[in-house]
């Protein structure tokens, strides 16, 4: 029903539950504590970001990197379309750890105040 009423509220808060069910899912016990209860109270918003500019949507075509360095990991890339861009918490970021195609593809959880974002 409140696709009915407001279809971008509904899409909004789809993405928001998705971001959830994957730190929920794959996250690590530490960004399961941080995250989870305040995603699942919405005291927390989370965004999805895999939309690049010129790959679009897919995952396979997408440039954004990862690479370790030391016991942390540095995202260089540019994502688009972002619901929530700005005003989320947290982002839930696709980017490239291996081989071309969807199969490198990696996700991490950035909080709003990591550097660079």
């Amino acid at each position: 029903k409140l696709a009915t009423a407001d279809p971008t509220v509904a899409a909004f808060l789809s993405i928001h539950n998705m971001c959830a069910w994957m730190v929920d899912s794959f996250g690590t016990e530490e960004q399961r504590k941080e995250w989870v209860p305040r995603l699942a109270s919405m005291d927390a918003i989370a965004s999805y970001c895999l939309t690049e500019p010129g790959a679009g949507s897919d995952a396979g075509a997408l440039r954004t990197k990862a690479v370790r360095s030391g016991d942390d990991w540095v995202l260089d890339g540019v994502k688009q379309f972002i619901s929530g861009a700005g005003s989320s918490d947290v982002y839930v970021v696709m980017a490239r750890t291996g081989s071309e195609g969807p199969k490198g593809i990696s996700a991490f959880v950035v909080p709003k105040d990591a550097p660079g974002l």
